[in-house]
């Protein structure tokens, strides 16, 4: 699917959004991004899978007893439970239902936690690769994809197997008269998640994979980690609880990008870096001619942050910030 304009020069509409931490309703909007954005290539940033199995325990009388962010919430019907599952399930959670027995015995036992979480993050994936392949059918519109530093590595077979889905992690592509550099994982963090990389590992894979770009100034950085010391890196700092630092009643901001990142990009010169990781660094920043965005993230809301890049003749030809 392209648009051609009186010229002949393709114009490629690229829709990117990121860290969708499981949420449905995200994902079925980034699929409707086709038709609502009229994009032609849909790009899908790292951390696509979610952060927590949600408890529904059965209960005796009938009743079943929902486990949310420290709350205990009853549910007096199957609708009330289907309702549940379908709410936390757009907020990025894995709802699954228990008998009581089972509660208690998850409840008590980290490693059959883990075991089921990671049970639920597989099915959500292939449930994902079903419904891109039903809804891209025939459309000519990759869903390009590469891991976040919190996607565990067994959905790396699942995505590989999905004819909807085009997934990569240190490879340099081609995409339509480009090329695609994709770098997942992120520097490290205080969760010690599945896919975290010194700065040192950085400079070694961002060099691997420079070395096999063709022509820079019409490559796509698809790098989960943003150029540190950015906007699109700013956090709010936390401490050694995980609570975020406040002075004065303000929170206080942090960089947790990557410095190698930045001077790769400084050096290279690519046309474009679409980076996500930090749901709060939402922009659009140059770095010399390097255009780079982070969408941010809004998950929990069922809000899709989004960016649209329209490229044409080798050239970037507008950059809009999206949400709905």
């Amino acid at each position: 699917m392209f648009w051609k304009k009186k010229d002949g020069g393709e114009k490629m509409v690229i829709f990117f959004a990121s860290d969708l931490h499981g949420s449905n309703v995200c994902f079925k909007k980034l699929l409707n991004a086709v038709e609502f954005y009229g994009a032609n290539v849909l790009v899908m940033g790292g951390d696509m899978t979610g952060k927590a199995v949600m408890p529904i325990a059965e209960q005796a009388d009938s009743t079943w007893l929902a486990f949310s962010a420290g709350e205990t919430i009853k549910l007096k019907s199957k609708t009330e439970v289907d309702e549940f599952i379908k709410r936390t399930g757009n907020q990025g959670f894995y709802p699954t239902v228990l008998t009581e027995a089972a509660y208690r015995e998850l409840s008590e036992n980290e490693e059959h936690r883990h075991e089921l979480f990671k049970k639920l993050v597989v099915e959500r994936v292939r449930e994902w690769c079903t419904l891109a392949e039903q809804k891209l059918h025939g459309k000519n519109v990759p869903l390009i994809t590469a891991p976040g530093n919190d996607d565990f590595f067994e959905i790396d077979p699942i995505l590989n197997a999905s004819p909807a889905i085009d997934y990569h992690e240190m490879e340099v592509t081609s995409l339509r008269g480009y090329e695609m550099l994709h770098c997942g994982g992120s520097t490290k963090t205080p969760w010690d998640t599945e896919r975290e990389y010194t700065e040192d590992q950085y400079r070694e894979r961002l060099g691997h994979l420079c070395a096999q770009v063709k022509d820079m100034s019409r490559c796509i950085f698809n790098v989960h980690v943003p150029p540190h010391g950015t906007i699109l890196d700013q956090c709010p700092k936390l401490d050694d609880d995980l609570r975020i630092v406040f002075e004065m009643g303000q929170p206080v901001q942090m960089h947790a990008g990557s410095s190698e990142l930045y001077k790769t990009i400084e050096k290279h010169q690519p046309l474009l870096g679409i980076h996500g990781h930090i749901h709060e660094g939402r922009g659009q920043i140059k770095i010399g001619r390097t255009v780079c965005v982070n969408p941010g993230s809004t998950y929990p809301e069922g809000l899709l942050q989004g960016v649209l890049v329209t490229l044409q003749d080798g050239a970037i030809k507008n950059v809009s910030l999206t949400q709905g």
